[in-house]
């Protein structure tokens, strides 16, 4: 889809870019050349991890990469391969990887999803490349005969949170999404805050997205982390109870918590400016 320039004013990071024209890709395509256009931005986020669930091996997911560059010289270009990186699949098995995509622009630029170890290592999270802004995921955690939460994404003004173990709740990003809570007594779970976004409380509080009341494409991937009541949102960690509630990440790049059992990191985004 496209909005036009008066919908994304607000972006204190990077301000409007080209002609206020934006993209939204959330499955794999191409970006054809307006006629005209010389120039174009392209802000990306890769997959978040899956989280492995295999007895006395449990990890949780890392949160995706992000990248941001400009291009100014489309001299001949008429379309450009647009990758989205899919969320890490979850597993039980110290054998099969449950890393996320790649998202990438053409060959111009590319963010890197969230990683999953095995055998008790934690997990890297993802990172941008070849971006003239490059941040990186949360890392994902270990822990034997416990639970693990979902690290968070990557944004524009910095680094995801990482994930937590059994009884902690989840920690604030410096500069992109929260992570979610590992702490399996509901009335005390609080989800980590994203760099804007506030992650879920006990049994009352959702977390929020952290969108300021003027629209702005710079927010994406600072929402709050999930606790054991609430999903994660805006590229937050995925959180976990014994019952295993609420574990996915969030899209853009959000990881997967898991507590014996095998769950889905969330998918990357791609938004492309001219």
């Amino acid at each position: 889809m496209t909005i036009p320039l008066q919908a994304q004013v607000f972006n204190p990071a990077t301000g409007p870019f080209g002609t206020g024209q934006v993209q939204f890709f959330y499955a794999s395509g191409t970006w054809t050349v307006p006629i005209g256009i010389g120039k174009v931005r392209v802000r990306l986020w890769g997959g978040g991890g899956g989280s492995n669930g295999a007895a006395g091996a449990l990890i949780g997911g890392s949160g995706g990469g992000f990248a941001l560059k400009a291009i100014y010289d489309l001299s001949g270009v008429t379309s450009i391969a647009v990758t989205v990186g899919a969320g890490g699949v979850g597993s039980t098995s110290t054998s099969v990887s449950t890393s996320a995509g790649t998202s990438s622009f053409g060959s111009y630029v590319s963010a890197t999803g969230g990683a999953t170890g095995f055998n008790i290592t934690a997990a890297s999270g993802g990172t941008g490349v070849g971006g003239d802004i490059n941040n990186t995921g949360g890392a994902g955690v270990s822990g034997v005969a416990t639970v693990c939460s979902g690290a968070g994404a990557a944004s524009v003004f910095g680094n995801g949170s990482a994930g937590v173990i059994n009884g902690n709740n989840g920690l604030n990003a410096p500069g992109g999404a929260g992570s979610g809570s590992a702490n399996t007594t509901a009335a005390t779970s609080t989800a980590g805050n994203g760099l804007t976004g506030i992650g879920a409380n006990g049994t009352t509080t959702p977390p929020t997205t952290g969108q300021p009341a003027l629209w702005s494409i710079d927010f994406f991937g600072c929402g709050g982390g999930g606790n054991y009541t609430f999903p994660p949102i805006n590229g937050g960690g995925g959180s976990v109870q014994n019952a295993q509630w609420n574990a996915g990440g969030a899209i853009p790049g959000g990881g997967a918590g898991t507590a014996s059992s095998a769950w889905n990191g969330a998918q990357g985004l791609v938004i492309v400016e001219w």
